[in-house]
């Protein structure tokens, strides 16, 4: 073998080496070359994800809303997820893209893919899914994986046996209209680990409009309310039914304190029963 082949050999190896391959929460499998230093989370929760693995200080661009960690409020803003400001974006030349699926079309995919730089979908279905985006992060990113694994360790320990008859709780994210979420959120798993069912989940679509008739028929143990307001004074509630008011954020957020929400109403849960 040639000098001149050996060389050719070793820098396609290097590349190869230097190359990390992570799967996004469509099933793709995002190349990731070196070690991205310009990172745009195109939603609150990635975010989150970002700077709970030790990598924050990478972001450079987010979307409105982002609000936590307090320092993430520092981060330039380029739109919202659902309408990005392509300009400001790019200003930032990120190396590194992450975008929510429920904010994508496959246009604006393709016109995030078109900047040139890998774009990592996130769409968690389920509380595991929160832990594998964690880990695969961390890897990729060269950040801290002892996170991921704490989370794991925390949603083992969730719940308190199968119980006989399952709370029936429905998780309201806007009291006016009424607004659920269905068995295709990740808070319907949320609710199973913690022996609970909405008995609206099976409606289709991620999020149910329920009429305050509907409401006032249905059979509740409590009223998980996730909107930003307390409930209308005139909305009419089932008889007995409990309201809990509990931070939205540790619940609609998949992100590393969503385990905070779980084990907040598991443990409000058993007082219940």
């Amino acid at each position: 073998m040639t000098r001149r082949m050996l060389l050719l050999v070793i820098a396609v190896f290097a590349s190869f080496v230097e190359a990390a391959a992570i799967e996004d929460g469509w099933g793709r499998d995002v190349l990731i070359e070196g070690r991205p230093e310009r990172v745009a989370a195109l939603a609150p929760h990635l975010v989150e994800n970002l700077f709970a693995i030790g990598v924050g200080d990478r972001v450079v661009a987010a979307v409105s809303f982002t609000d936590y960690p307090p320092d993430a409020r520092l981060v330039p803003r380029v739109g919202d997820a659902f309408a990005l400001s392509w300009e400001s974006l790019t200003a930032q030349r990120p190396d590194l893209i992450l975008a929510w699926g429920g904010s994508l079309t496959p246009e604006r995919l393709s016109r995030l893919e078109g900047l040139g730089v890998p774009v990592y979908v996130s769409e968690p279905r389920s509380l595991a899914d929160v832990e594998r985006e964690l880990r695969g992060l961390a890897q990729a990113l060269e950040g801290d994986v002892g996170v991921a694994d704490a989370f794991r360790d925390r949603l083992a320990a969730l719940g308190f046996g199968q119980q006989e008859r399952p709370l029936q709780v429905l998780p309201l994210i806007s009291g006016s209209p009424l607004l659920t979420l269905s068995r295709d959120h990740f808070v319907d798993d949320l609710l199973s680990r913690c022996q609970a069912v909405n008995p609206f989940a099976k409606a289709v679509g991620p999020v149910v409009r329920l009429s305050a008739e509907r409401l006032l028929r249905s059979e509740l143990d409590l009223i998980l309310n996730l909107s930003s307001a307390p409930l209308p004074d005139s909305l009419h509630l089932p008889r007995g039914v409990r309201v809990a008011d509990l931070d939205p954020d540790l619940f609609v957020r998949p992100g590393p304190r969503v385990i905070e929400g779980a084990e907040a109403l598991c443990g409000l849960l058993q007082e219940l029963r």
